[in-house]
Formats: structure tokens, C-alpha cells, sequence
């Protein structure tokens, strides 16, 4: 049965994006060239680096700090925090379930080596969603009062899928997230990071967003009963030598 909560929601948002192309990277480079076996190849740090970035014409690592959309007075903007290879959080924004709650993150892919770089495929990871524990929730009849996270109240996978887009937008690409979902086309301007020429850098703006959907609230098998914590597992984007 549905159960009926107007009341705004605090949302905190956690996420994990990592690019874990180098590896894939290496091996299209060694068959592309057909070396067997009987030889040890190993690609200096200049040949192939492509990684995560604060800067558009250098791999710098750093922090970046979230754009919020319906955010309330003092709300946290969230932090990730960016390694070649890795992005995570730092500390998690909040989001509310209000018209138009949405939080931002840009950064970018920069190539900075040798070889063009092709990106081969994104895989988003899946939504969780949990009650932060502590809480006492009285439902709606005024009576009967609960403690969010216990067995029979956790927000299952398709109620909290149905409360929020993920969007990431790669250069003139752009995925909306689907649980699970991998893609290996529509990438746009983002296919092929060309290698570095002289001092200068190719590189792809990324926008990572998560939005709450207002609109989903009267479709939930059972509606959120107090604030609650929504997880995005690992993402990859995997760039290689060689294009699909």
C-alpha cells in the first residue's frame, strides 16, 4: 500500500566514479601491434595518460564542489574528490523532495600522452537507497510510529530508481541513467581524445547530475518515511587505443 508523506525529505547523495581504462588500454595497444608473448612491453607514464581532471589543459588532481538546484539555506553542495583514475566523495550533499531538488558536478577527461584515446564504453552503476538510522517516524494515521531501516521499511531498488535521474553528460553526449545501464555509442564529441600536440591538451567537459523526481512520488509502492541516504555504486568510463 502506498503511504502518503508530504512532509520535505532531506536526501543525502553518495557516488563513486572511477575510470578504469588504462588497463583495457594497455591490451588494446599490445594486440593492436601484435606483440606476442616473448616480449615484455611496458608504456611509459607520457605514452598513455588519460585520467580524471580539475583543469581542462593539465591532469590535476583536486576537489570540486556541487551546483545545487531547490536547495535549502545551508545545505551541504557535496565534494568529490578527483584522482587520475578515481572520483569520490568527500562529503555527501543534500537534496530534498522538493520540485526541481538536483545536485551538479563538472569536471573533465583530458588526455595528456602519446596515443589518441578511444572511448569504448560507460557502464553507470545502480541506485541504493537507505534510511538513515536514528529516526522515528510516526506514519501518517498518527498512531502507529517507526524506525526507518528496519526489514519491513526499507526503500527497495525500484522505488528509489523511480525517484531519481542520474545524468551524465560527456562532451556533446549525454547518458540518463537506466540500473546497470552500459553504452558503447552516442558519445558525440567525446569518441576520441586525439594525443597531446606540443603543449597543448585535448580533453571532454563531464556533468554528473542527480535529480529527484518530484513527479514519481504518487507512483512509489511505498513512499519514503523520514530522511534517507541514495548510492551510486561504481561507474566506469573506459578509454582505449583502439575504437569498437
Amino acid at each position: 500500500m502506498e503511504r502518503e508523506n508530504k512532509k520535505n525529505i532531506t536526501i543525502i547523495i553518495a557516488l563513486i566514479l572511477a575510470v578504469t581504462g588504462l588497463t583495457i588500454g594497455f591490451a588494446a595497444y599490445s594486440t593492436s601491434l601484435n606483440i606476442t608473448s616473448d616480449a615484455d612491453v611496458k608504456l611509459d607514464a607520457d605514452t598513455w595518460k588519460v585520467g580524471f581532471s580539475i583543469d581542462d589543459d593539465a591532469i590535476t588532481q583536486g576537489s570540486v564542489t556541487g551546483t545545487l538546484t531547490g536547495a535549502l539555506s545551508g545545505d551541504a553542495r557535496g565534494t568529490l574528490n578527483l584522482s587520475q583514475f578515481v572520483i569520490s566523495q568527500t562529503n555527501n550533499a543534500v537534496l530534498h523532495t522538493t520540485n526541481g531538488s538536483k545536485v551538479e558536478y563538472d569536471f573533465y577527461i583530458v588526455n595528456a600522452g602519446d596515443l589518441d584515446a578511444y572511448l569504448n564504453t560507460i557502464t553507470v552503476g545502480t541506485l541504493s537507497c537507505a534510511y538513515i538510522t536514528g529516526q522515528s517516524t510516526t506514519i501518517d494515521n498518527g498512531h502507529t510510529t517507526i524506525t526507518p531501516g528496519t526489514l519491513n521499511d526499507e526503500i527497495s531498488s525500484a522505488d528509489c530508481a523511480t525517484m531519481f535521474t542520474v545524468t551524465l553528460d560527456i562532451g556533446s553526449g549525454t547518458i540518463t541513467k537506466t540500473n546497470g545501464q552500459t553504452q558503447t555509442s552516442g558519445f558525440g564529441n567525446a569518441n576520441k581524445l586525439p594525443k597531446k600536440s606540443g603543449t597543448t591538451l585535448s580533453y571532454v567537459p563531464i556533468k554528473l547530475s542527480i535529480a529527484y523526481n518530484s513527479n514519481s512520488y504518487g507512483t512509489l509502492a511505498n513512499a519514503p518515511l523520514g530522511d534517507f541516504t541514495v548510492s551510486l555504486s561504481d561507474s566506469t568510463i573506459i578509454y582505449g587505443t583502439s575504437s569498437n
